[in-house]
C-alpha cells in the first residue's frame, strides 16, 4: 500500500509510562516478550526513539498529538510558575494542560483528525471522550502491577462497545520505576505482565474492527535515570541570598524575587523577577549574566551550573540563539530560520554536551543522526525550542548524573531511586512498536517519538497536518 492510500478503520495507541527504552529493548530482543515479538514480527520496531525534553508525560503527549517539541506545545511538565499571577500552576490542582496547549495547535491534533477519540489515563484532554478508571488510578498510586490487566480489560471493553476511530490509553509504570529503579525486578515484571495480557487486547481489536483493519502503536513516553542525591532548588536560591517564592504552597505571593521547581524531578525551571520592574517582565539574558544581588552582581547561569547537582544550565541569549553552560565550559546553539538549520559552537572550555563536533550548520535530521547515540540525544533542536514556551523559566536546568531536584514534601515515595525529566540518554531513549495496514516490516534504527504523529496524519489522509512540525513519517511503506 502506498503512504497516501493507507486508511485503517481505527488507530490504537498504547502508552507505557516511564518504561526505560534499553530495558524494553533487552527484554524484547532477548526473547522475554514472546507475545509482543510474535505480533509485531510483521510490523516495525523503532529501537531508538528519542523522547521530548523535558522527559515527562505532558511533553511526550504534546509531541505525539501535535508533532511539535515541548517548548512549542507549551507542555513542560505538570507544573510551572505564572509570572502574571505570581503563583505556581499545577495540573493536578489549579491548572489544566489543554488550556495551556499552544492555541495554534488546537484543531490539528490527532484527536481532531480522528473525529472520534476515546482517551484513558491521558493528561491533555483533547479526546472526544475521557474515560476515568478509578480502580486503575488506585493501582497507579500504589505502584501495583494489577494496573496492567485492568487497563487491558477496560480498553478491550471500550473497543468492543464503542469502536472509536482513535483509542489512546496509558498503562503506567511511573511509581514502580521511581521506587524500584529503572531496571528493577518490579519493572521487568510490569513488562512481562503486559506481554501476557496483550493477546487479550488483540482479540478485542480483531473483534471490534476486523483483523488487519486497524493500526496499533506501543511506546514508552520517557525513561528514567538512577538517582541517590537530591538538590532542593528553592533552598539553594535562599542560601545564595535570594528571596525565593517556595513551591510547597499554591498561593499568590507579593514578595520574592525568584522561584524554582522541577518536573519529573530531573529538569528544573528557574524564574527571576526583573530587578527594576518586577515579575511582569523577564530579566533578559544580559541581566541573567549580571543580576544585582547583595550590593553586587552575580552570573546566575554560572551560579547554578557550578552546583554539584547540576549538569547544565540553559538560557535564551537572543531571538535566534540559546546558551548552554556547565562547570567545564559554555556553548551556543544558533538557528537560521531561513534554512531551518542549527549550529552548535563551543565558546569556552570543554563542550558542555560532550558532542565533540565541528561547528557547522546542520538540519534537524542531521543533528538527530549525529547525536542519537550520544549522552544527550537530539539536544540541539529541542533545547533551542524549549524557550518558545510562554510558561518556560528564564533558566532551564538538567540534573547531574545521580542527582535530581526532588523536594522532600513532594510525592512521599518510601524511597526514590529513579527519576526523569532530564536530558540524559537513559531518559531520552525510548521505543515504538507499530503494526497495521501499510506499516513496513523491520527495524527502524532511529526516530523521534513525535514522529508517530506524522504516521497517524498519513493514516487519516491529512499529511499536510505534519508539514511545519518536526514529525517525520518513517513507518509506512
Amino acid at each position: 500500500m502506498s503512504k497516501g492510500g493507507v486508511r485503517p478503520a481505527s488507530v490504537v495507541l498504547v502508552w507505557l509510562d516511564a518504561l526505560a527504552g534499553d530495558l524494553f529493548r533487552d527484554m524484547y530482543k532477548g526473547g522475554e516478550l514472546p507475545n509482543l515479538a510474535e505480533y509485531f514480527e510483521s510490523g516495525a520496531f523503532v529501537e531508538n526513539a528519542i523522547a521530548c525534553f523535558p522527559t515527562v508525560s505532558e511533553s511526550a503527549e504534546g509531541g505525539i498529538i501535535s508533532g511539535f517539541f515541548a517548548g512549542e506545545t507549551n507542555m513542560l511538565g505538570e507544573r510551572y510558575f505564572s509570572r502574571d499571577r505570581r503563583v505556581m500552576m499545577h495540573y493536578k490542582f489549579n491548572a489544566r494542560p489543554e488550556r495551556d496547549l499552544n492555541p495554534r495547535l488546537r484543531g490539528s491534533t490527532i484527536d481532531d483528525m480522528a473525529g472520534e477519540s476515546v482517551g484513558m489515563g491521558r493528561l491533555i484532554h483533547t479526546s472526544s471522550e475521557e474515560v476515568v478508571d478509578l480502580r486503575a488510578s488506585y493501582y497507579e498510586r500504589v505502584g501495583s502491577i494489577e494496573i496492567v490487566g485492568r487497563r487491558i480489560e477496560v480498553a478491550s471493553r471500550i473497543a468492543r462497545e464503542r469502536r472509536p476511530r482513535l483509542l489512546f490509553f496509558t498503562i503506567s509504570a511511573d511509581y514502580i520505576s521511581h521506587v524500584n529503579g529503572r531496571m528493577g525486578a518490579a519493572v521487568r515484571d510490569f513488562v512481562k505482565r503486559f506481554d501476557e495480557e496483550f493477546p487479550k487486547l488483540v482479540e478485542a481489536l480483531d473483534e471490534a474492527y476486523g483483523r488487519d483493519n486497524y493500526a496499533v502503536f506501543v511506546f514508552s513516553d520517557h525513561g528514567s535515570a538512577d538517582v541517590s542525591r537530591h538538590l532542593d532548588l528553592p533552598k539553594l536560591l535562599g542560601e545564595a541570598g535570594f528571596k525565593p517564592i517556595y513551591t510547597d504552597l499554591i498561593a499568590a505571593s507579593e514578595s520574592g524575587n525568584c522561584t524554582a521547581l522541577s518536573n519529573g524531578r530531573r529538569s528544573g525551571l528557574v524564574y527571576f523577577a526583573h530587578p527594576e520592574r518586577g515579575w511582569p517582565e523577564r530579566p533578559g539574558y544580559k541581566r541573567l549574566r549580571r543580576y544585582p544581588l547583595g550590593g553586587g552582581e552575580v552570573d546566575l547561569l554560572s551560579l547554578l551550573a557550578e552546583e554539584e547537582g547540576v549538569a547544565q544550565a540553559f538560557a535564551k541569549r537572543d531571538e535566534h540563539s540559546v546558551v548552554v553552560v556547565s562547570r567545564e565550559g559554555e556553548a551556543v546553539i544558533e538557528h537560521d530560520p531561513r534554512s531551518n538549520r542549527y549550529r552548535y559552537t563551543v565558546v569556552r572550555g570543554d563542550d558542555p554536551l560532550g558532542y565533540d563536533v565541528e561547528p557547522r550548520w546542520m538540519s534537524e535530521e542531521e543533528w538527530l543522526e549525529a547525536t542519537c547515540d550520544k549522552e544527550y540525544p537530539d539536544a540541539v533542536a529541542q533545547l533551542y525550542h524549549i524557550f518558545d514556551a510562554p510558561n518556560c523559566g528564564d533558566i532551564v536546568l538538567n540534573a547531574a548524573p545521580g542527582w535530581d531536584f526532588w523536594e522532600p514534601w513532594d510525592i512521599p515515595y518510601p524511597r526514590l531511586v529513579a527519576a526523569h525529566g532530564g536530558l540524559s540518554r537513559d531518559e531520552m531513549s525510548v521505543f515504538v512498536l507499530a503494526k497495521g495496514p501499510g506499516i513496513r516490516e523491520g527495524v527502524v534504527p532511529r526516530a523521534r517519538l513525535l514522529d508517530v504523529f506524522a504516521t497517524i496524519a498519513a493514516y487519516y489522509n491529512a499529511p499536510q497536518a505534519a508539514r511545519g512540525s518536526h514529525a517525520v513519517e518513517r513507518l509506512l511503506q
